[in-house]
C-alpha cells in the first residue's frame, strides 16, 4: 500500500465506531471484519513508521503514533495467544495478554512515560491520571445504581457492594482534591485520531480509549479500572524512586527523602485502590469474567517488574521468568556491574545525623509496597481456586508466595543483605537493539 493511501486511511479512520462498538459488545465481540481491517491497518502502518519517511510532516507523524498504539492492540488479540506472525512482519507474543487487554501502551502514552520526562512531570501526570480515572469510574457507577449507564451492565453487583463501592470511591476523589486536574473528555468520544493528542486528549485517552473490556459485564470493567489506577500510582512511585536513587548516588540526601515521601503517599493511595475491588467484588463475579483475561497476567506488567529492580535489583528466581516473557526481557539489561538499586545505595551509606532520615523515608516506602503486596496475594488467595494456573501460567497465589516478603529491611527495620548481582544470561538481539532504554518507557 502507498504510503498516502494509509496515511488517508489512518486519518479516516472512525474511533468514535470503534470505540462504540466496543462498548456495547466486549471487545471480544467485535465484528471480525472490523478488527480485521485494524489489524492490517496496523501491519502497514507499523511497515511504514519502522521506515521513518521523510515526506510525513510532524503532526502527521504524532496522529500516525498515537494510531499505532491502539491498532497494535486489536492486531495482538485477533490472533490466539502465541499464534506466530508473518515473516518479515511486526513482531511480538500475540494473542489476550496484559499489554493488549489493559491497552497499557496507550495508558502510557496519556502518563507521558513514553518520553523522557522529569520525575516531577511524570509524578504530576500520573496524578492527574489517578484524580480522572477515580472520577469517572465514580461517575460509571453513579449512572449504574440510577439505571442511566448504557454500556457493561451484565453481571451487576449487588446494592450492598454498589453503596460499599461509591462510599471508598467518594472517599479516594476527595483525598484526590487538591490534585491537577485534566481537562474535561467530552460527552462523546471524538472521531480522529488527532482529537486525542495534546493535553485535551489525555482525558479522551482515558475516558475513551483504555477502558475496553473483553465482555459487557460491570464487573470486568471495574477490573480494568484498578489496572488502569495501579499502573498509573506505579508509574509515579517509579518516577520519584529512579529520582531519588540519582540523588543518593550525588549525596542529594534532603531530595532523595523528598522524592520518597513522594512515592510512599502514592504506594499507601495504591492499598486503598486495591482495596475497593476486595472490598466490593465477590468471587463469582470475578470468576464471572475471568476467562475473558485469557493469557492477561499481571506478571506482564512491566512498571511494577522495573519498580521491583529499582528497590531491589534483578530477584535470582524472578531471571528465567523475566527472559520468558519477550515484552519484559529487556529488564534482564540490569543485571550489569553499574546498576545500583536503593537497597544497594542504602547499604553504602552509614546511618548518622544527616542520613538517617533517608533510611526513614526508605522505611516507609517499603513497608507501603510490602502492604500491598500482601493484599495481592490475599486477593489471589480469596479469587483464585487452589492449584489453578494463573493466567500467565504461573500456579497463582503460591507463585506470588514466593517473593511477596522480598524487602529492603526486615521486620527490625534493618536492611536485607543485597544479593551478589547474577551473571547477565544471553539477550535476543532484538531486546539488546531496542532504540530506547528508560525504566518508564
Amino acid at each position: 500500500m502507498k504510503t498516502s493511501t494509509i496515511v488517508r486511511t489512518v486519518l479516516d479512520f472512525d474511533v468514535a465506531e470503534y470505540v462504540t462498538a466496543a462498548r456495547v459488545a466486549g471487545r471480544r465481540h467485535l465484528d471480525p471484519a472490523l478488527r480485521g481491517r485494524m489489524a492490517d491497518l496496523y501491519v502497514d502502518l507499523h511497515a511504514l513508521l519502522s521506515g521513518s519517511p521523510a515526506t510525513l510532516d510532524r503532526r502527521e507523524l504524532r496522529v500516525l503514533r498515537l494510531a499505532e498504539l491502539a491498532l497494535q492492540s486489536e492486531w495482538k488479540l485477533a490472533a490466539r495467544t502465541g499464534e506466530g506472525v508473518e515473516p518479515g512482519g511486526p513482531e511480538g507474543p500475540r494473542g489476550t495478554r496484559y499489554q493488549p487487554y489493559s491497552n497499557v501502551r496507550l495508558l502510557n502514552h496519556a502518563l507521558g512515560t513514553r518520553r523522557h520526562a522529569s520525575d516531577a512531570v511524570v509524578e504530576r501526570h500520573c496524578r492527574q491520571a489517578l484524580k480522572y480515572l477515580v472520577d469517572s469510574w465514580l461517575g460509571y457507577e453513579r449512572r449504574t445504581v440510577r439505571g442511566e449507564e448504557t454500556w457493561g451492565q451484565l453481571d451487576l453487583p449487588t446494592p450492598r457492594e454498589s453503596e460499599e463501592r461509591l462510599h471508598r470511591l467518594e472517599a479516594l476523589r476527595a483525598a484526590m482534591r487538591p490534585w491537577p486536574a485534566l481537562l474535561e473528555p467530552g460527552p462523546a468520544p471524538p472521531s480522529r485520531w488527532e482529537d486525542y493528542l495534546g493535553e485535551a486528549g489525555r482525558a479522551r485517552i482515558l475516558e475513551y480509549l483504555i477502558n475496553l473490556p473483553q465482555s459487557s459485564k460491570h464487573e470486568e470493567n471495574v477490573f480494568l479500572r484498578v489496572i488502569h489506577l495501579t499502573e498509573a500510582a506505579t508509574s509515579g512511585i517509579l518516577a520519584r524512586t529512579v529520582a531519588a536513587n540519582t540523588w543518593l548516588e550525588s549525596g542529594g540526601y534532603g531530595a532523595a527523602v523528598r522524592c520518597l515521601a513522594l512515592a510512599t503517599e502514592l504506594a499507601l493511595l495504591q492499598i486503598d485502590i486495591m482495596l475497593v475491588l476486595r472490598r466490593t467484588m465477590s468471587v463469582e463475579s470475578f470468576l464471572g469474567f475471568r476467562k475473558d483475561t485469557e493469557n492477561a497476567s499481571a506478571i506482564q506488567m512491566a512498571s511494577a517488574q522495573t519498580l521491583q529492580i529499582h528497590l531491589l535489583g534483578v530477584h535470582p528466581r524472578k531471571v528465567e521468568a523475566l527472559g520468558g516473557i519477550e515484552e519484559n526481557a529487556f529488564l534482564l539489561l540490569y543485571l550489569n556491574r553499574h546498576f545500583q538499586p536503593l537497597r544497594s545505595l542504602l547499604q553504602r551509606l552509614e546511618e548518622t545525623d544527616e542520613t538517617r532520615p533517608v533510611f526513614a523515608a526508605a522505611r516507609e516506602l517499603d513497608e507501603a509496597l510490602f502492604r500491598w503486596r500482601r493484599l495481592h496475594l490475599g486477593l489471589a488467595h480469596r479469587y483464585l481456586p487452589k492449584d489453578v494456573m494463573g493466567s500467565g501460567g504461573t500456579v497463582g497465589a503460591p507463585y506470588l508466595s514466593g517473593f511477596y516478603h522480598d524487602r529492603i529491611f526486615d521486620a527490625e527495620g534493618r536492611l536485607f543483605p543485597h544479593p551478589v548481582p547474577l551473571a547477565m544470561p544471553p539477550i535476543d538481539e532484538r531486546v539488546r537493539a531496542r532504540s530506547v532504554f528508560s525504566p518508564l518507557n
